[in-house]
C-alpha cells in the first residue's frame, strides 16, 4: 500500500501535526528482486528547523533539488505559508526562473500528475547598483536590495581587502570604523573616505590606497547608508531570491558574495532571536498574533566555497553560528555542494538530513562515510551504487527517523535555470520568451 513518508519529522511531531506542514520532494524506490519501481511519496517537514546538506557531483541535480524544496514552500497552504519565509542567496543566477512555468518538462510532469506553473510569490532582489545591468540583460527582477555600510566591522573590511589587521592600513581601517560607529548610527562609503582623509594620523600614501579601495567598493552597488529592511526580504509566504551572481566575474567577487552571505546570515539570526522571544511571550500570554519575522529557510548553493573544511571566508563565522544556534530561533539552512569532502566539519556533523545524489570522488565518498550513523548497514558507496542511473535519483539520510531512503526527486513546476546548456536549438518557442 502506497503511503506518505515524511522525512525530518519525529514520531512526536507526526502525532501532533499529522501530514500537515510538509512538501512533496519525490518518491521512494522499492526493489523487488531485480525490479526497481517508484512507490511511496517522500515529503519533507518544513514546520521545524533543519540543517539539510544536498550533495552530488557537477550536474548531478543539487541545485534542482534545492529548487524543488523552495517550490514546495512557495505553494504551502496559506495558514502555514504565512508563518514561513524562504531566502535563496543565489550565487549562480539560476533561481529567477522560478517565476516561469517548466514547459520543458511538461510530459514528465504529466506522468507525476502535475502541470507546469510559475509562482507569483517568488520575488527577485538584485544589488541596487546593478539594476540597470539586469534590465539590459532582460533578466526578471522585482526589487533592489542593499546592505547598511555600518554592518561591516573593521576586521571584515580588512579581510575583504586582504589587509593584515596589524599593518598600518589595517589599523587605519579599524580605527576609522570604530570612530564612525561611536559617532554615527548609520553612514555610507563616502563617510568612510572622508573620515580617512581627515585623519592626520594616517600617512598620505595609506590614505590614497584606502580611498582607492573604498571607491572600488562603490562600484559593487551593494552598500548603502540605510540598507534594505531585512523584514522586506523575509516577508511571510514568499520566496525571496537574492541574486549576487553578478559578482562572479569581478576580481575579488568571491569575497563580495561571501560578505553578503555572512551579513545576511547575521541579520537573520539577530532578527529571529528577537522575534522568538516575542513569540514565546505571546504563547505564555495565550495570544496568537501574526509573526513579525516568520521562521526562515535559507538556501545556499556551492556551500563548500563559503564553508570550507580548511581556512575561513567572510561567511564562515556567521553560517557556523546559524548551524549551531539556529534551531531555537527557527532558522533552517539548506546547503548544496558538489564537494562534500571540502566542506566544514560542522555541516557534516550538524546536518539532520542529508540528500546525496551520485558522487564518485573518493574524498567525497569518505566525507559522506564520516557521517554514517549506526542505523546504516552498508557503506555509503553501496547505497549510491544501488540507485538507478536516472537524473534526480538520490539517497536520503534521515537522522530523525534513523533511516535511509533511496528516492527519485520529483520534476520541478518551474523553469530550472541551472540546466546544462546544449548546442542544439530549442524545438519550440516558449510562451514567456
Amino acid at each position: 500500500m502506497v503511503h506518505k513518508i515524511i522525512i525530518g519529522r519525529s514520531e512526536r511531531d507526526k502525532e501532533k501535526f499529522g501530514d500537515e506542514g510538509v512538501v512533496l520532494i519525490g518518491k521512494q524506490y522499492i526493489q523487488m528482486g531485480k525490479t526497481i519501481s517508484l512507490s511511496n511519496e517522500i515529503w519533507l517537514d518544513v514546520v521545524r528547523p533543519h540543517v539539510i546538506m544536498i550533495a552530488g557531483k557537477r550536474g548531478g541535480g543539487k541545485s534542482y533539488t534545492m529548487g524543488v524544496i523552495a517550490e514546495g514552500i512557495a505553494q504551502m497552504p496559506d495558514e502555514v505559508k504565512e508563518n514561513i519565509s524562504a531566502l535563496i542567496i543565489d550565487t549562480m543566477g539560476i533561481y529567477w526562473t522560478m517565476k516561469h512555468p517548466n514547459f520543458r518538462d511538461e510530459l514528465l510532469l504529466e506522468k507525476w500528475g502535475m502541470k507546469p506553473k510559475g509562482f507569483s510569490n517568488v520575488r527577485v532582489f538584485v544589488p541596487h547598483g546593478k539594476v540597470d545591468y539586469y534590465k539590459k540583460k532582460g533578466i526578471s527582477l522585482d526589487y533592489p536590495f542593499s546592505i547598511p555600510t555600518s554592518l561591516v566591522n573593521g576586521s571584515e573590511w580588512n579581510m575583504l581587502f586582504g589587509v593584515e589587521p596589524v599593518s598600518p592600513m589595517g589599523i587605519a581601517i579599524d580605527r576609522t570604523i570604530t570612530k564612525l560607529r561611536e559617532s554615527k548610527e548609520s553612514y555610507d562609503l563616502d563617510d568612510i573616505i572622508n573620515h580617512i582623509n581627515k585623519d592626520e594620523k594616517i600617512e598620505p600614501s595609506i590614505k590614497l590606497a584606502l580611498e582607492s579601495r573604498f571607491e572600488a567598493v562603490k562600484s559593487w552597488g551593494v552598500f548603502d547608508k540605510k540598507g534594505t529592511d531585512i523584514k522586506k526580504l523575509l516577508k511571510p509566504g514568499t520566496v525571496s531570491v537574492v541574486d549576487v551572481s553578478t559578482y562572479s566575474h569581478l576580481v575579488g567577487g568571491f569575497s563580495v558574495r561571501a560578505l553578503v552571505i555572512g551579513l545576511l546570515s547575521k541579520m537573520i539570526l539577530e532578527e529571529r532571536m528577537v522575534a522568538r522571544k516575542i513569540e514565546e511571550m505571546q504563547e505564555i500570554r495565550g495570544s496568537n498574533k501574526e509573526k513579525d519575522i516568520p521562521i526562515v529557510w535559507v538556501f545556499i548553493d556551492e556551500a563548500h566555497e563559503f564553508l570550507p573544511k580548511e581556512g575561513k571566508t567572510l561567511a564562515t563565522g556567521p553560517l557556523i553560528q546559524v548551524i549551531r544556534e539556529g534551531r531555537q530561533p527557527g532558522i533552517s539552512l539548506v546547503l548544496a555542494t558538489q564537494q562534500p569532502g571540502k566542506l566544514h566539519t560542522d555541516v557534516l556533523t550538524q546536518s539532520d538530513l542529508v540528500i546525496s545524489h551520485r558522487v564518485t570522488a573518493k574524498i567525497d565518498i569518505n566525507a559522506l562515510n564520516s557521517i554514517m550513523q549506526t542505523y546504516l548497514v552498508y557503506d555509503i558507496q553501496k547505497y549510491l551504487d544501488m540507485l538507478p542511473r536516472m537524473p534526480g535519483s538520490a539517497i536520503v539520510l534521515d537522522d530523525n527517523q534513523e533511516r535511509i531512503f533511496p528516492i527519485q526527486i520529483r520534476p520541478r513546476y518551474t523553469w530550472h535555470g541551472g540546466e546544462t546548456p546544449t548546442a542544439m536549438p530549442p524545438k519550440k518557442k516558449l510562451p514567456f520568451e
